[in-house]
């Protein structure tokens, strides 16, 4: 860990590039997931993405000569994972976009944060509730509320259904993050990988006992939206984080948080005319101000007792 800190620099113009870049891929996931639904089912678009994404990383990892894990338990727990961080998320998504606009997905994934700040508290030893986190969440839920309550008062119609399964997405997702931690030291496009291929193969009986592949006429536009969101999202929107990681720490990375939901709503805004309602405006400045609170209060107390310690010594 000391070795692998010792290589990271200040972000630099190339940096700020590729978190752009980041941004700008995972930000079209929503988009991409959108135009796929129309002609494809929500599982068909999971297995296929997830399929892409895993040849990619684990090809890379072959390439690289990187080690394959080992261990009936190692494996036990990558299926685990590869469920609730892969399989499980994507279809959520994919089946709440079938009802609701790309925009308001990528503005309810953003909330994954506020989730990650509450699960940690709970099931973590080493990430308590602080004042700045706790206020971050709220922020975060209010925006979920603003969001999803106006449409709610009118009835859980489909509209509310999707909302709340893309909201069960980001769940998902963030119990992925509490449960990732402590993996063994393995190459990231091997981890990433064969995470990917172990939430698959459970999948694959159920999307043929489901979707009957066979019988499925996805038009041009789906297969596109697949590969794009295979190669790119998946696979090459993982490889473009842990480069970001490796070069300049998971500090920089998580600036991601605040891009992508911004870049979501831009794609369906320019692509497919979906122009944010009031509601989803508040809720965006909700969300973005907790992610901003949390992380301007930890980054003060964190400068507040490097100098009491610098005091000291």
């Amino acid at each position: 860990m000391t070795q692998a800190s010792s290589t990271l620099r200040p972000p630099g113009a190339t940096d700020f590039a590729l978190l752009l870049l980041l941004a700008l891929t995972w930000g079209s996931s929503f988009f991409f997931i959108k135009q796929a639904v129309e002609t494809m089912p929500p599982l068909s678009l999971a297995v296929g993405r997830i399929a892409i994404g895993a040849a990619i990383l684990l090809a890379i990892a072959y390439a690289k000569g990187q080690e394959i894990p080992r261990g009936l338990g190692l494996w036990g727990r990558m299926v685990f994972l590869g469920i609730i961080g892969n399989s499980l998320p994507f279809f959520l998504i994919g089946w709440g976009e079938q009802y609701t606009p790309s925009n308001l997905a990528a503005i309810l994934m953003a909330t994954i944060p506020s989730f990650v700040i509450v699960l940690a508290h709970f099931f973590t030893h080493d990430e308590p509730m602080t004042l700045g986190k706790g206020l971050g969440a709220l922020l975060g839920f209010g925006g979920v509320i603003a969001l999803i309550g106006v449409d709610a008062l009118k009835g859980l119609g489909d509209v509310v259904i999707g909302q709340i399964a893309i909201l069960a997405g980001a769940l998902s997702y963030s119990l992925y993050g509490i449960n990732a931690k402590r993996l063994p030291p393995l190459g990231s496009e091997m981890l990433v990988g064969t995470i990917l291929l172990a939430g698959l193969v459970p999948l694959i009986p159920v999307w043929l006992a489901i979707d009957q592949p066979w019988t499925l006429a996805p038009d041009g536009k789906a297969w596109f939206s697949v590969a794009w969101l295979g190669l790119l999202s998946t696979g090459g929107g993982n490889l473009l984080f842990f480069l970001l990681l490796r070069r300049v720490g998971a500090g920089f990375g998580s600036f991601n948080n605040y891009l992508v939901p911004l870049m979501g709503v831009g794609w369906g805004f320019f692509l497919a005319g979906e122009k944010p309602s009031w509601n989803a405006l508040v809720a965006l400045v909700l969300i973005l101000t907790g992610l901003a609170c949390a992380r301007w209060l930890r980054t003060n107390r964190l400068k507040h007792a490097r100098g009491n310690l610098d005091h000291v010594t």
